[in-house]
């Protein structure tokens, strides 16, 4: 675990899939388990993390007999999560998908006009990586197509996530993405 438990990249999803709705902490492990396959999700690493939500005030713990506790967001945690949300979307690194995608799940925190802004902010960095990328493939334009592969490969994969946030963009702007009602 990182030193700093609020680090952890299990935070953002703890505190999103809270936001969806209370839940037990075995609740809670089995959900990150099953949504969130590309995380390493550990039993011990949840437990403890809770426990250092609710230190934090993100987090309440209520007791549900039997030795057991629902936990449920604080508008403290809601605060932190709509702030983890928009950091990860904005300012992520453009090649860890990782984080960026469970920023993602949780779009619907923000307002629609943080959302644009945010994703907006996104597509910027990759079309100027994009175009750092096409530069560094026409200076290397004497090297076989091949020893460069990796480059196309990434390139491509970065102007097919640009024009989906474009797209999503566009939909949020025009009212087509639905958008949840906010909570306090």
């Amino acid at each position: 675990m990182p030193t700093n438990a609020l680090t952890n990249p299990l935070v953002l999803p703890i505190l999103g899939l809270l936001a969806e709705q209370p839940r037990h902490a075995y609740a809670l492990f089995s959900e990150l388990r099953s949504r969130y396959t590309y995380i390493s999700v550990r039993n011990a690493t949840v437990y403890t993390l809770l426990n250092t939500l609710v230190e934090t005030g993100w987090l309440r713990a209520e007791p549900t007999g039997a030795d057991r506790q629902t936990f449920q967001l604080t508008p403290a945690g809601r605060q932190a999560l709509a702030e983890r949300v928009e950091h990860e979307l904005q300012e992520g690194a453009v090649g860890d998908r990782t984080p960026f995608m469970t920023a993602l799940a949780y779009l619907g925190i923000l307002a629609p006009t943080s959302a644009v802004a945010a994703l907006q902010s996104r597509a910027d960095r990759i079309h100027h990586e994009e175009e750092r990328l096409a530069r560094a493939l026409d200076e290397a334009a004497s090297v076989p197509e091949l020893h460069m592969i990796e480059t196309h490969y990434y390139r491509d994969q970065l102007d097919h996530e640009r024009a989906w946030l474009d797209a999503t963009i566009r939909r949020i702007r025009s009212g087509a993405l639905a958008w949840p009602s906010q909570k306090n």
